[in-house]
């Protein structure tokens, strides 16, 4: 099995100080498992997802393509590991025990997953864990999350894995990359034929129009930082009924205002931040990997009040969904797997330096029901959403349960702050749900309890 298109550009943009990895922290309830009796479970649950027993590798018929295949020394303790929090093991031990072990680059010589259990958290435990970008987008983690997890605190165990390692030959490995560029060429002509040829051109004008240069576009080093915030789904739902808004709307609109705050505290005057905003075009019961395009949205975050900066943003969302650009964004990002290997990573690096935009704000849908995990209850689900190279923070969103669950994942030197970026991001959240249109309010100021 080779990567699609998509899935190779996130390899080849991976770099030793922007490692592409998509990051969650999920805390839960009661008593950890023991740390053996946890690998024996994710070992089972694997049988569901072959893709995570496999690594990448280079073939030789095939000019060098990377392919998955079984790892032949497989082990689960390799990607299952523990740590403790020193007590009493406060949030924000917890946020920098995240932002420590979501700096950790995976191994590319074994199947690029990892997760953490942490014991010690206030009220229960966590697991902290990291998939690179190429096996998953945000659906397609949430659904990966779902074959992990139970419906029932009762759900029974599963037998024991008899899995075997397989191989795969040269030739049977070349004409899989003969395959995967036919997908390629089929995807790309399908999503540049769905609309108007002069859409990719607009579609790659925003993509390409220059963003205002910030302090959080830089990339320091590797190390990271995390910070959550947390709404109700229903009162977003409800400020985004007031403006004929989405969440999506909303969540853009908090960032705007958050983001104007940390910029004026910097000393920084700006009138709009580029926003680059994934929007899937995954189909039902697809495989891993990433089905994604691309939005560019303009963050007014001159705006101090979230309710006008929410009507800025949702007048601009409604044309770029009636303009249809996701779709010709979609079709150019599968051409690049017609690329041979080599002109595929050169393409997608200068490709990633043309594209103008500050931050990345992602939302994805999560399950409404309640999770569990060896009968232990799923309380909250923060994602980390990885930072480019070049680039200082993203914001990631994903409900669960009636809650929205904000991540925001920094660069340490680009963003220093990003825990007061939460606080005044979960403010901004607070004013739009007590603020109908056209009553205007600034947000609560910053720094109250979280």
């Amino acid at each position: 099995m080779f990567p699609r298109a998509l899935d190779g550009a996130f390899l080849d943009l991976d770099t030793h100080d922007a490692p592409l990895h998509v990051g969650w922290t999920i805390r839960l309830e009661g008593r950890p498992p023991p740390l053996a009796a946890l690998r024996r479970h994710v070992a089972a649950r694997l049988d569901r997802v072959p893709r995570l027993r496999q690594r990448l590798v280079a073939t030789t018929l095939a000019c060098g393509e990377r392919r998955f295949e079984d790892d032949p020394a497989f082990d689960v303790a390799r990607h299952v590991n523990a740590c403790a929090l020193p007590a009493p093991g406060s949030a924000g031990d917890l946020r920098a025990a995240a932002g420590v072990l979501l700096s950790a680059p995976l191994d590319p010589a074994r199947p690029l997953w990892r997760m953490w259990l942490v014991e010690g958290v206030a009220g229960g435990w966590a697991l902290v864990g990291q998939v690179h970008h190429v096996l998953v987008d945000g659906i397609a983690a949430v659904e990966l999350a779902a074959l992990m997890f139970d419906a029932s605190p009762d759900a029974p165990p599963d037998p024991p894995s008899s899995w075997q390692p397989q191989r795969t030959s040269p030739a049977r490995a070349a004409l899989g990359a003969a395959r995967t560029r036919v997908a390629s060429a089929a995807g790309a002509l399908r999503a540049l034929g769905t609309g108007d040829p002069g859409e990719a051109g607009d579609a790659l004008r925003e993509l390409l129009s220059p963003a205002p240069a910030t302090s959080l576009d830089r990339g320091t080093g590797p190390r990271r930082l995390v910070a959550f915030a947390t709404a109700g789904l229903e009162d977003v739902r409800e400020a985004g009924r007031a403006r004929d808004a989405t969440v999506n709307d909303v969540l853009l609109a908090a960032s705007a205002t958050a983001l104007g705050a940390a910029l004026r505290r910097r000393g920084e005057a700006h009138d709009e931040l580029k926003a680059l905003v994934p929007v899937s075009v995954r189909e039902p019961g697809s495989d891993l990997g990433n089905q994604l395009s691309f939005l560019v949205v303009s963050l007014p975050v001159a705006e101090r009040d979230p309710g006008g900066a929410l009507d800025r943003v949702v007048a601009q969302t409604t044309r770029a969904k009636a303009s249809g650009h996701s779709a010709p964004v979609a079709g150019l990002v599968e051409a690049l797997g017609l690329l041979p290997r080599r002109g595929r990573e050169l393409a997608a690096r200068l490709a990633l330096r043309l594209a103008a935009f500050n931050v990345i704000v992602s939302n994805v849908p999560g399950p409404e029901v309640p999770l569990y995990l060896m009968g232990r209850r799923v309380v909250a689900i923060h994602p980390a959403v990885p930072v480019p190279d070049g680039h200082g923070l993203t914001i990631g969103a994903l409900s669960y349960m009636g809650r929205v669950g904000i991540g925001l994942y920094a660069d340490a030197g680009a963003a220093p702050d990003v825990v007061e970026i939460a606080r005044d991001l979960e403010s901004a959240l607070d004013a739009l749900r007590i603020t109908g249109p056209g009553r205007g309010a600034s947000a609560p100021p910053a720094g109250r309890s979280r």
